[in-house]
């Protein structure tokens, strides 16, 4: 099963974990594992190569592993913004991935404003 956390606070994705694999099917052509790594693989480049936070971002990405931890980070406010696109596109992505294959992906979501 694919493990997803996702952690908010005041309405913003400051840490996004992705873990597992999905077991939907053999190894290098399962549909689920493909999609949701795709997502996590691009979120986190468009963190690193494309908004250039390399030197900024905390983030773990090993084989079936990535972390994002934002609220750690160094990054500004408006490099916050800049990031909070791609990872709500990201979110709405897997949301509806998990939706559809629920007995493959369990989604958390924390808010750490409670």
């Amino acid at each position: 099963m694919i493990k997803i956390e996702i952690q908010r606070q005041k309405d913003k994705i400051i840490y996004f974990e992705i873990k597992g694999h999905a077991n939907f099917s053999e190894y290098g052509e399962d549909i689920i594992c493909a999609a949701v790594s795709s997502v996590g693989q691009m979120t986190l480049n468009g963190l690193i190569e494309t908004l250039n936070f390399h030197k900024k971002l905390k983030f773990i990405e090993e084989a079936g592993h990535i972390i994002c931890d934002l609220k750690n980070s160094k990054l500004t406010d408006e490099e916050l913004e800049k990031a909070d696109i791609l990872v709500e596109s990201m979110y709405s992505y897997l949301k509806e991935v998990a939706k559809n294959y629920i007995d493959f992906i369990k989604l958390k979501e924390k808010n750490l404003d409670l």
